[in-house]
């Protein structure tokens, strides 16, 4: 079921997110990576945000009923590492990491 919900979430991502990856304490975290080994190699994050998203699941699965509707909770994880690199946020879908994003060097 979670490996499901994961993607639903990932087929609402624009496809320009794929592939997405940052450096933190010279490893690489990457779309599958755990929110456990993020926040061991990144620290904390800067901004928390909890969102949840409401997919039409028969739309994306042949074996669903019409009309169903799966609530999905995403936390977005925003990491500002200084003037030198750029801000990043970080998609996590039960506590695994969908989506990497760049935000600019201010959140822009």
């Amino acid at each position: 079921m979670h490996k499901w919900i994961s993607l639903v979430v990932l087929a609402w991502m624009p496809a320009l997110a794929v592939g997405q990856s940052i450096r933190c304490s010279d490893k690489i975290i990457s779309e599958g990576s755990s929110g456990l080994e993020v926040s061991s190699l990144c620290g904390d994050p800067a901004q928390v945000e909890h969102k949840t998203i409401y997919k039409d699941a028969s739309a994306s699965a042949s074996n669903v009923a019409v009309g169903t509707t799966t609530e999905v909770h995403v936390d977005l994880w925003t990491y500002n590492f200084g003037p030198d690199r750029l801000m990043q946020r970080i998609w996590l879908v039960d506590g695994v990491v969908v989506r990497i994003e760049s935000l600019g060097r201010y959140g822009f």
